[in-house]
């Protein structure tokens, strides 16, 4: 691609949902889950292929207690003293960590350069497709929309928001969007599957850095303002922590997406998912005969669709199906594989106990 792309890596969050392998200190973007590499390091590697961009223009926005943790990553797949990680001192959600990159981008590239941001947990199976997405995306973003990446859903998802499609644009592959809609219960999303005109909503978007300083300024100039402020006087590289801490905590689809008349889609089945529960590993990982996703030592007997990891000691289950065991050594998950509230309902009740 001719345009300069700088990938913005979106690496916060604390990793909860794939407990026990996942953990607060090390969260789902640092671990092997889907290949050789962490999330992160498959999500860089795929952004800096795409793009044709250089490592030296990488952007990672992450907490400042995981900068030794990403510079570590970055390292593995030879990327030695990285140049913007942009360190948040407090966690305040999308919209301030994509208002810093943004302005960040702005003043050391130009404010003509596109951004795309990009969740570091995020798998991706097909990235031919999501390089055809990204290149409509570059031509809607060069117009001044703000893109999004709408995946065409494969069923009935009530974990996901969602995006309703809207008229087509220029380009007949990209579409204005009409509204945003948070996760539905099953009824609602099989009627979305059912209409066809309805986006799982992907969290990946691509805009001019102008373009999104302006939507800024016009939906969310408190967090912009704010943001820019705690940029000011610090030293270099670092963010004043008692003005960063004072900004609104609030997701970018709700501070600017939202709200702009200059939101476009672009429909893309490359084979996504955030892997978001160990049922959806479980459905991207390859299967022996039973149906089961197995690492590790473990013995089975009459076990169909489960999932069954395991570091160190032997693991035997017998006469099950639908489960997943994880086995960590310093704890041990068994659950129904289906049940993703009930294992949220475990991590909460151990977080209650500070554990």
């Amino acid at each position: 691609m001719n345009a300069l792309i700088i990938p913005v890596i979106l690496c916060g969050g604390s990793g909860t949902r794939l407990w026990p392998a996942s953990r607060e200190k090390n969260p789902k973007q640092f671990l092997k889950l889907a290949g050789p590499d962490s999330l992160l390091q498959e999500t860089i590697k795929r952004a800096l292929k795409i793009t044709g961009g250089a490592a030296e223009k990488l952007v990672i926005v992450t907490h400042e207690s995981q900068e030794d943790l990403v510079k570590e990553q970055l390292a593995e797949i030879n990327i030695q003293n990285p140049e913007h990680i942009l360190c948040e001192p407090h966690a305040r959600n999308t919209a301030a960590a994509i208002a810093l990159a943004t302005k960040y981008v702005a003043d050391h590239f130009g404010d003509d350069t596109y951004l795309w941001v990009l969740p570091s947990d995020h798998f991706v199976g097909n990235e031919e497709e999501l390089e055809k997405a990204c290149s409509l995306a570059v031509e809607a973003a060069s117009k001044g929309h703000l893109v999004t990446f709408g995946i065409k859903p494969t069923r009935p998802e009530t974990g996901y928001g969602y995006i309703l499609q809207g008229p087509a644009l220029t380009n007949p592959m990209v579409h204005k969007v009409d509204k945003f809609v948070e996760k539905p219960d099953l009824k609602t999303a099989q009627s979305y599957l059912e209409l066809g005109t309805y986006l799982w909503n992907s969290g990946m978007f691509l805009f001019m850095a102008e373009s999104a300083l302006s939507q800024f300024k016009e939906h969310s100039p408190a967090i912009l303002s704010q943001v820019v402020d705690s940029m000011r006087g610090s030293e270099q590289g670092q963010i004043l922590p008692d003005l960063y801490k004072a900004i609104q905590a609030e997701p970018f689809d709700k501070a600017v997406m939202e709200k702009s008349s200059e939101v476009a889609v672009v429909p893309c089945d490359p084979e996504w998912s955030d892997i978001g529960s160990w049922q959806s590993l479980w459905e991207l990982l390859p299967k022996d005969e039973n149906g089961n996703v197995i690492e590790g030592q473990a013995v089975c007997a009459d076990v169909q669709n489960s999932l069954i990891k395991t570091k160190g000691r032997l693991i035997a289950v017998a006469g099950l199906e639908n489960i997943v065991v994880i086995d960590t050594g310093d704890a041990l998950l068994i659950a129904d594989k289906n049940n993703g509230a009930a294992i949220k309902e475990v991590v909460t009740n151990l977080k209650k106990q500070d554990r």
